[in-house]
This record gives structure tokens, C-alpha cells and sequence, in this order.
């Protein structure tokens, strides 16, 4: 049996079998291969451990205070947390902070064509994808995490499409407060091919992420969200990569950067859309595979042990009057994922 196979058949099974243990103090985020996943907008389930209810701070203004004390408490480090034992068991405190995923990627449509160049590509893909992640938070919201990613068909799968991604930084669920995480999802190889000119990992091409989320008060999202249990987070972030391919030129060159302003609009209970809009400082640094904007929708359920299903579009998309590259920026360009989570 291939390794291609055994992968498959592990997913599926897991994905069949999985139950729902305890609820977990932060969301598991499940490893989607995209640079700005980490940016996230603020999360919308209760966050049982801390007592914490976004829908309670999305019902009212936070104060200058509030809002400024939550900045400050950005990149803690925590270090009483090593000295205490949450579990009876010293096996159970040793695993504590190790979670993951497995996920299934269906794209809506198959194609040969794609646009890209060495290790950077049109953000979309054209295959069918399994993923396996692991994440470890060492301390307090300090994480590292890695997935590792095979493909149902190899004749598809570009040199930007990779074997691996990782990440790690600092990500915290809670509102007004700072984000900031470094993620290289570039053409990653497992067994990097001499004659190709591959490399297992290039640092200086992954991005760095900086981030700022905050929720919207139900006295302005009233005006544009639909339902009474609706709500709204937001977030910007800046986006620097020390080292990218210009296609225009055929050439590498340094600092990239991106602005990003995006929003999650929770429907009621898992149910969600967001969008997020992307300004390239310098005109000339946007390749045509980078999106003007992104989109999805779907379920999303941040418990461990849950199914998430969603539709992402991470596509060349293009706002009105400006041409797309081709077979990029269409609905058909995004694709559908089936995820499990766990959590330790």
C-alpha cells in the first residue's frame, strides 16, 4: 500500500470515529496552508476556562482603558504556569498543550493550468489535499505548530504546493490584543530534489504577521449583520516577507509588504462568513497570483474532537475593473475542507 493511500485511509478513519471530548481554553486552528489564517478575527464561542463571552464584550463599548490594558497584556510570558500541575498525572501535565488536526481539501475544480513561479503560486489549489497538524503551546499563548500535507494526485501538485508548512509566534484568543506569528507555507519539501534546484525550506520567504483584532459593538453591527445572535470581529495586520519572486522581472527581491483589514461575521452559533482585503504598499511588489481580497464561509467549530466544514477562496481575486490571471479570481477557484481537531 502507498504512503499516498495509508495517509488517506488514517484521515478517514479518524475523521469517522472522532468524538467530542471536553472543551478546550483556545481555538484549535487547523493549518489551511495560507499566509493570513493566522490573523484571525476574534473568536466567537465561549471561552469556558477563562469565563470569557464575546458576546457579552460585542454587546457593549470597551472602555480606553479596557482596550489598552489588552495591548499591554500582549506577548505575556507566564513562567508560574511551568510550576504548576494541572493533572494528577505527570504523563498527562508532560502531553498538556500538544493539539492538532486532520483535514481533507476538495477543490471545485481540477486543472492542469496554474499560475505561479518556483515556490510561490496562485494560493488556490487544483487538488485534492490531506493534512496532518500538530501544535505545541510551550507557554501561555506562545505556540509552534507544523503539518505535513500529501496530495491525491502528484501529477498536480506545483512546486509551490508544499509537502510541509510551519509556524509559531505569539496568537491570543482575546480581544484587542496583538498578534504576531511568522508561517512559511512556500514550496516546503520533504525530500528536496538536486536536479529541480528544491530546498527543504527557504526562512527568509516565509512572512512575518502582525496583528490587531477587535470586536464590533452590537450598536453599530446591527446595521449590517442579519440575525439577533450575530456578531462581528475584525481585524488589521501588516504582512512583511524579507524575500520574494517578482514574476514581472523573473527575479528575487527583498521586503515585501501587505496590509490586511478583514472581518468574521459569526451567522449564530458556528455558522460564519468572512472577508478580508488585502493593500499592497508598493503596487509593483503584488504578483498575480496575490488576492485584492479573500473570502469563505462554513462551520467552524473551535472544540476539540468537532468537525469543521468550510469554503475558502484564496485565489488571484480581483475588485471590479481589474483583470484576473487566468483561471483565478472565480468562485470555482476556492475549494471546500473537512477538518477534525483534537486537543490534549
Amino acid at each position: 500500500m502507498g504512503r499516498c493511500n495509508t495517509f488517506k485511509i488514517a484521515i478517514y478513519l479518524l475523521l469517522f470515529f472522532s468524538h467530542k471530548p471536553c472543551y478546550a481554553s483556545d481555538p484549535i486552528a487547523v493549518s489551511d496552508g495560507r499566509y493570513f489564517h493566522h490573523i484571525i478575527p476574534l473568536a466567537d464561542q465561549t471561552q469556558k476556562k477563562e469565563q470569557f463571552y464575546t458576546g457579552d464584550l460585542a454587546s457593549k463599548q470597551a472602555s480606553e482603558s479596557e482596550i489598552w490594558s489588552a495591548v499591554k497584556s500582549s506577548f505575556a510570558l507566564p513562567f508560574d504556569q511551568w510550576l504548576k500541575k494541572e493533572h494528577s498525572s505527570e504523563w498527562r501535565n508532560l502531553i498538556s498543550g500538544f493539539s492538532g488536526g486532520l483535514s481533507v481539501g476538495f477543490p471545485l475544480t481540477k486543472s492542469t493550468t496554474a499560475v505561479g513561479e518556483g515556490r510561490e503560486g496562485d494560493l488556490s489549489t487544483n487538488n485534492i489535499s490531506y493534512s496532518a497538524s500538530l501544535k505545541y503551546k510551550p507557554l501561555g499563548n506562545w505556540f509552534i505548530s507544523a503539518a505535513l500535507i500529501e496530495y491525491e494526485t502528484k501529477e498536480l501538485q506545483k512546486p509551490w504546493n508544499p509537502d510541509f508548512v510551519y509556524t509559531f509566534g505569539y496568537s491570543d484568543w482575546r480581544p484587542y490584543t496583538i498578534s504576531l506569528v511568522y508561517a512559511n507555507y512556500g514550496g516546503n519539501r520533504l525530500n528536496p530534489s538536486r536536479k529541480n534546484n528544491e530546498e527543504a525550506t527557504v526562512f527568509k520567504q516565509g512572512a512575518w504577521l502582525l496583528g490587531w483584532k477587535f470586536p464590533v459593538p452590537a450598536k453599530y453591527s446591527k446595521y449590517i449583520t442579519f440575525t439577533e445572535a450575530g456578531r462581528l470581529g475584525c481585524n488589521i495586520g501588516l504582512s512583511i516577507v524579507p524575500e520574494y519572486f517578482d514574476a514581472k522581472e523573473s527575479e528575487y527581491k527583498k521586503w515585501k509588504k501587505t496590509l490586511s483589514f478583514g472581518c468574521k461575521y459569526t451567522i449564530s452559533g458556528p455558522w460564519y462568513v468572512n472577508f478580508t482585503a488585502f493593500h499592497y504598499v508598493k503596487n509593483s511588489q503584488q504578483q498575480p497570483w496575490n488576492p485584492d481580497y479573500t473570502y469563505g464561509f462554513g462551520y467552524f467549530d473551535w472544540r476539540p474532537g468537532t468537525i469543521t466544514v468550510q469554503y475558502n477562496n484564496y485565489s488571484g481575486n480581483r475588485w471590479l475593473g481589474r483583470d484576473a490571471a487566468n483561471g483565478t479570481g472565480v468562485f470555482k477557484s476556492g475549494g471546500l475542507s473537512i477538518s477534525w481537531s483534537w486537543a490534549f
